[in-house]
């Protein structure tokens, strides 16, 4: 049964907040929020699109350090994770939670202009950052592929043309973490400008061995941290309107502790094969009736792990980005974006946590290369830009299982030393065209209308070995051993548009109103079953289309003191990638499937060196047919897509000590929610709050800045990932941090 808990005290409590502080809103003025949400820069409130964006400064008071952090204060965006291995971004309750190396997320995530299209790449340490967007709803007719659910853009520092100039920082926090960061760049010449940044981070992890049922776990730490990332910029003049800037990055990540969960017992929903913990049939005893499981995991709370054994992750990534600036005259632009990237990864975890023998392991090479040609223009109402892009990619993929307690159900063997290994090879070639233009029809409404074609194709090279086969087994019939997987349906050549039609209104200075239309898309790709159980015909999905209708309202209100900005949308899937374990083996599917929902952000500054945030996400989700394990369907929502969400901040400056000193609380409540697509029994996770807090200092020149601050204060108790292994006797989970008292200490000159 779905538990949804009613958040009406919290929404009493904020709006007698509001109502007490607004007869004293005087004072102060919120500052401009620029954006490039439309590829030129722009204040966010006259953008008909739902944005939430953070400056450098609000980040260094949120202490954000890694790219997955921003999830805390962003209305509608979730995240699903156990490992910076993989990480999945929710927004407005689109995902991708397959957690095979070769697929894409329909969340976009952006670099410096450039698609980081592995959701191997994205969980990375994050510094020396000018800016980060979330942009809500579908945005392929500017940014392209695979974002239907929106984008996340990050944007780092560039070189200026000051004196030499930087900042250098140290951290300290609980389960021995330490952190050095820093930045130093300024103007060469009277054309040429620099900068280069770094950031290294170790931490043993706060997921620790723990004991139960009578056995004490031998296994390290683990969900710590160990890398470094290095990256630098240089822009250049090269007359006065050219302008070419070069980035490049590297980051290395070894020996990470990682790859271990929290496991807790639980048994199976006889019709579904789902993971359940009342009224369950336990794997143990099959014929002895309906029984309970305790959800609460073995080992007693989500911080402490039951495994021997010591998993790891190596990762390495390098990228390199030039992006040359022309103007070209009355008003026209033309921008090329080129970008090269390559990721390497290592990754092996315990997934029988400690219950069995089951390692599982993943080795992913990963190449892009891209290049965005963009031409745009600007005279008095009427604006326009035009453009092709070419992205190049290939995944040279493996992953194995081992072990009788996942194959002995497929070989009828106990033995350990048995192992699955599916070798994949996918090149991807995608192009496309666009355009959109924006024409004013009267001073107040604006007509905006954009399309993109867009065309993929794909080939997949696949391949299975089978080691340690029991006798009387077919392995050549069975297993397909040294043979190419799935002839036949090993080629995708996809072509489809996007498109937008957008309404603006701005009825008074300070207010936009929008109505949009969006079409995404999001092309097809295949799972990679490692266990070859799955019929090679079902190995591949489809693409999947989404139209989404949204109305907004944007307003600066009380002379500048507040800005309300709002959004309701609707939802219309055909073929939702719908993502389950059938027969305990990784799958996406196609499923049609509905959604409405909203966001609100309110921002007050009611007195000098006072700022207040509040947020609010709505969301109503409906997926028309979900494959259980048994192969059957199942009605759901969305995984990691609470009905309810909302967000707090509230951040407190005064003079003190020739300097500033502030006071930080900042907060999230989510409604109940599942973690995985079937919506299992085993999957929800109650409603919870996460709070942080922070006092800080800074000197009046801005040069020196400490920090000492707390996550998570009042030890919450949550899980960001669940696996159902239902039928095995146990589900795998894990964890969000404990408590952390921690501090930084920064100079910047």
């Amino acid at each position: 049964m779905k538990k949804h808990l009613r958040p009406g005290f919290a929404w009493q409590t904020w709006l007698a907040i509001v109502g007490a502080m607004v007869p004293t809103l005087a004072a102060a003025q919120l500052e401009e929020v620029v954006v490039s949400a439309q590829k030129r820069l722009q204040s966010m409130q006259d953008v008909g699109i739902s944005v939430t964006a953070f400056s450098a400064q609000q980040l260094e008071d949120l202490n954000i350090k890694n790219t997955t952090a921003i999830t805390q204060q962003v209305p509608g965006l979730q995240l699903f994770t156990w490992s910076p291995a993989f990480t999945v971004f929710s927004l407005r309750g689109v995902s991708q939670n397959n957690f095979q190396d070769n697929l894409e997320a329909p969340v976009a995530v952006y670099m410096d202009g450039a698609y980081v299209a592995s959701m191997n790449a994205i969980n990375t340490q994050l510094f020396d950052v000018d800016r980060i967007e979330v942009l809500r709803g579908p945005q392929g007719t500017l940014f392209g592929r695979n974002a239907t659910g929106g984008l996340i853009h990050f944007i780092t520092h560039k070189a200026t043309d000051e004196e030499l100039n930087g900042y250098l920082e140290g951290g300290a926090a609980e389960f021995s973490t330490y952190s050095v960061e820093g930045a130093v760049g300024g103007a060469f010449s009277d054309r040429l400008r620099g900068r280069i940044a770094g950031r290294w981070e170790t931490s043993d992890g706060f997921l620790e061995a723990g004991s139960a049922l009578g056995r004490t776990a031998t296994g390290r730490d683990a969900s710590g941290a160990n890398g470094y990332a290095l990256r630098g910029t240089l822009q250049f003049d090269m007359t006065d309107a050219v302008v070419l800037d070069v980035t490049g990055s590297y980051s290395s990540d070894r020996d990470v502790p990682t790859g271990e969960y929290v496991v807790s017992l639980a048994g199976f929903d006889a019709n579904t094969g789902l993971g359940a913990f009342t009224n369950a049939i336990d794997p143990a005893a099959p014929d002895a009736g309906p029984v309970n499981f305790d959800r609460k995991p073995i080992t007693g709370d989500g911080w402490h792990h039951w495994s021997d054994e010591n998993p790891f992750m190596d990762r390495t990534m390098r990228s390199a980005t030039g992006q040359l600036t022309a103007k070209l005259g009355e008003g026209v632009e033309l921008v090329s974006l080129t970008n090269a990237m390559s990721m390497d990864k290592f990754y092996i975890e315990d997934a029988g946590g400690g219950f069995g023998f089951f390692p599982y392991n993943t080795i992913n090479s990963y190449e892009q290369w891209s290049e965005e040609l963009r031409l745009s223009g600007e005279r008095e109402g009427f604006r326009w830009q035009v453009g092709g892009y070419y992205l190049d990619m290939k995944w040279d993929t493996f992953q194995s299982v081992q072990g009788a307690l996942i194959l002995g159900g497929l070989t009828g063997s106990p033995s350990d030393t048995q192992i699955m290994s599916t070798f994949g090879i996918i090149d991807s070639k995608n192009w496309s065209a666009f355009g959109q233009v924006e024409f004013d029809l009267s001073s107040q409404l604006t007509l905006i209308t954009g399309l993109r074609w867009s065309q993929d194709d794909k080939h997949l090279e696949m391949r299975r070995v089978f080691a340690d086969v029991p006798e009387g087994i077919q392995p050549q019939e069975q297993f397909n051993i040294n043979d190419v997987a799935i002839p036949g349906v090993d080629d995708i050549d996809y072509g489809d548009y996007a498109a937008r039609a957008q309404l603006n209104w701005k009825p008074a200075s300070g207010q936009l109103l929008y109505a949009a239309f969006n079409r995404g898309i999001k092309g097809g790709n295949w799972s990679l079953d490692p266990l070859g159980a799955v019929a090679p015909e079902n190995l591949k999905h489809g693409p999947e289309k989404l139209k989404a209708y949204e109305l907004g309202w944007k307003a600066d209100l009380m002379q500048g003191v507040a800005r309300l900005n709002a959004a309701a949308f609707y939802y219309d899937y055909k073929d939702y990638q719908a993502f389950s374990l059938v027969g305990l083996v990784p799958q996406v599917t196609n499923s049609d499937a509905k959604a409405h929902g909203g966001e609100l952000e309110l921002t007050v500054a009611p007195t000098q060196g006072l700022n207040l945030m509040l947020g609010a996400a709505f969301i109503h989700s409906e997926v028309d047919g979900v494959p259980d394990v048994f192969g059957g369907l199942v009605r759901a929502e969305f995984p990691t897509a609470p009905s309810v969400s909302l967000n707090f901040l509230g951040r407190y400056e005064w003079p003190a000590l020739a300097g500033l000193v502030g006071v930080q609380v900042d907060g999230r409540w989510n409604d109940d929610q599942f973690l995985e697509g079937t919506n299992s029994e085993i999957s929800l996770e109650p409603a919870y709050s996460v709070w942080n807090a922070s006092l800080s200092y800074r000197t009046n020149d801005d040069h020196v800045r400490v920090t000492a601050y707390v996550k998570n204060f009042t030890d919450e108790e949550y899980r960001l990932y669940d696996l159902d292994l239902g039928l095995l006797g146990f589900i795998e989970q894990a964890y969000a941090p404990p408590r952390q008292f921690g501090v930084t200490a920064a100079y910047h000159w």
